[in-house]
This record gives structure tokens, sequence and C-alpha cells, in this order.
């Protein structure tokens, strides 16, 4: 018997979706995922949705390409969950946009909950999760963690995506960890070799990333071992050098035969054990000569789908949203922060 599982999306409905939009937007800080005027309004929240509509509307969708007519008048209540502290700072946040806290419950079993309601009568309910026996929210959010990595550059982009969060990153080298060898076969097992490995010898969470370039024509290669390609004294030059021989020695002389992806998957170690991978992909091919001073390792060389300008070439902001390493951690984001 198949049983359901993740929640993907939470329905409520408003007919003021304007009102809605700067409830859920400004207050809550929720980003905006899609906007039809009058009719929908749908937000991010982590790994899920929250979507608002429009009865008035919703309720008359009758297409075969969309979903079936819904909508209902009245309160609806969603649920976000929060640790204890999170329900200190909210009860800050609704006093300064002037939003009146309805009621807090000290459960019996355990755990509080916060409710108000958003501008439509909607019970918006903010709970720690053991109100359902359920474990504590891991999060990253204004922590410290090391970065399992002597990269200098890697740290750098690392740290570009997680201190708007709050996260202070430092590196392995900093901290005066050796490199673990990594004896994986896999981007997953040597992830988790480094973050472990770090985790356990600093006492913080640990952050390590495994990523490399898989060329279709070459079997996958250099794959796991993109780093050793260029060599103990890291020389990416000399790696570029060596990948490209290789094609030429098979001919591969066009985009179709010359494709490739970019492969990162992250580990977030904790100190008492627990684990967690977030996977990463970008398809595209590599091209000659390199060109472009921007990135690291392979980037002067490597075209993404779509585009024109290799990741040297690249302005960085804009590879960091479009890169293996921008999509893993978008759901790393998601999870923990």
């Amino acid at each position: 018997m198949i049983t359901a599982r993740h929640i993907l999306e939470t329905v409520l409905y408003a007919e003021d979706l304007a009102a809605a939009r700067r409830f859920y937007g400004d207050v809550l800080g929720l980003p905006v995922y899609q906007e039809v005027d009058k009719r929908l309004v749908f937000f991010r929240c982590a790994g899920q949705m929250l979507l608002v509509f429009n009865p008035l509307l919703s309720a008359a969708q009758m297409s075969a390409k969309g979903p079936p007519a819904h909508g209902t008048r009245g309160n609806g209540h969603v649920c976000f969950r929060s640790t204890l502290a999170e329900l200190d700072d909210w009860q800050k946040q609704f006093a300064a946009h002037g939003v009146t806290i309805e009621r807090i419950v000290d459960w019996s079993d355990g755990g509080r909950s916060l409710y108000i309601r958003d501008p439509a009568g909607n019970s918006v309910e903010f709970a720690e999760s053991r109100i359902w026996g359920l474990p504590e929210w891991k999060t990253l959010r204004d922590q410290k963690i090391v970065v399992a990595t002597h990269n200098q550059g890697k740290l750098r982009e690392i740290n570009e995506l997680l201190s708007p969060h709050g996260v202070t990153a430092v590196s392995a080298s900093s901290l005066g960890f050796d490199e673990p060898e990594e004896t994986e076969t896999t981007f997953t097992g040597n992830a988790k070799l480094k973050a472990v490995y770090s985790a356990e010898r600093s006492g913080l969470v640990a952050l390590a990333d495994d990523s490399g370039l898989c060329v279709d024509a070459l079997n996958g290669d250099p794959g796991v071992y993109t780093a050793n390609w260029a060599g103990p004294e890291r020389d990416w030059t000399m790696a570029m050098r060596m990948v490209e021989e290789k094609l030429q020695a098979l001919g591969a002389t066009t985009p179709e035969k010359r494709k490739a992806n970019f492969n990162c998957t992250l580990c977030v170690a904790w100190p008492h054990g627990e684990v967690q991978f977030f996977e990463g992909r970008v398809h595209g091919h590599l091209t000659w000569p390199p060109r472009g001073a921007h990135g690291f390792g392979y980037d002067p060389m490597f075209v993404p789908d779509g585009e024109t300008e290799t990741f040297g070439e690249m302005d960085p902001a804009k590879k960091t949203l479009m890169s293996h390493r921008g999509r893993a951690f978008e759901r790393l984001v998601d999870a923990l922060l």
C-alpha cells in the first residue's frame, strides 16, 4: 500500500490578494514564486509552496490543462515550524508590523504555539516541532561552521552563498586540519568523508562539497578525480589541457561530442554524527581555448547549456545562480536555512 509522504503545497484563500501578498511577503518574508493579478499568488517556503487563491476566481477554474475548480470562503489554517527562540523573534516582528497576536498556547505534552490572523482571516500558527512529537528543526542560520576545504576559491563562493543567512564559514585549513585522503569512488562518499572528518575534529557543524567535471566522451572522467588531474600544485591550466588532449585524440571537436556536466554533492555533518546530502548538476559542453578569468578549476572551458559565455567569462553572481554548486546550495538553503 502506498502512503502519503512529503507535503508539497499548502493552499489558502483570500479575496484581497494584494493584502495577502504584503502580509506573507513583507511580514513573513516569503519570496513570491508566481503571481497572476487578482487570481493567485504563490510563495516559496523552504522546501514547500504556500498557494493563495482568490476563491471568486479559482472556484470557476475549469480547464483541462489546469487544476480542478476549488475555493472556499471562511477561515483556513497554516502552521509554520519554529524554534522557541524564533517564537520570541516573531513576537517582536509582529509588534513592529502592528500584527495582533491572537493566542499563545503552551501545550500539556510540551511545546508552544503562537497564533495570528492574516488579512483574509486565515489562522496562521507558528509552532515548535515537538507539539507533534517531531524532532527539532536543524538549522545553520547564525552559526559558525567549518568548511572542509583548503581551496580558497571554493571557500569564497560558499561564503557568498551562506553569509546572507548569518552563517560564518571558516576553512579547515585555517583551523590547522589537514586534508583527509579521498578514498571513495563517488561524490557522495568523498563529501561525507571530508565533512565527518572536520566535524569530529572541530566540534562544529561541518560542510564539505565534492564536485567535479564529468565528460561524456571520457566515460565520466575526470569525475571524482577532477582535482587529481590538476596535480598536487593544483595546476588547472595543465588539467584543462589534459582534458582537451584526450578529446582531440578521440576526434571530439564539435559541441555535440564535447558534452559535459559539473556535479556537486554537499554533505553537512553534525558533531553528533548525523549527515545530510544535497546535490546539484549543470549540463553544457567544453570549448577550447579556455576563456575568462573568473571562477576556478575548469570554469574557463565550460559553457553551460543555453549560454555563450564560459563560467570563466560569466559574471560571478550569474554563475552562482546557475552553477552546480549554486543548485546544490539552493536545496541546502531550503532545508537548513
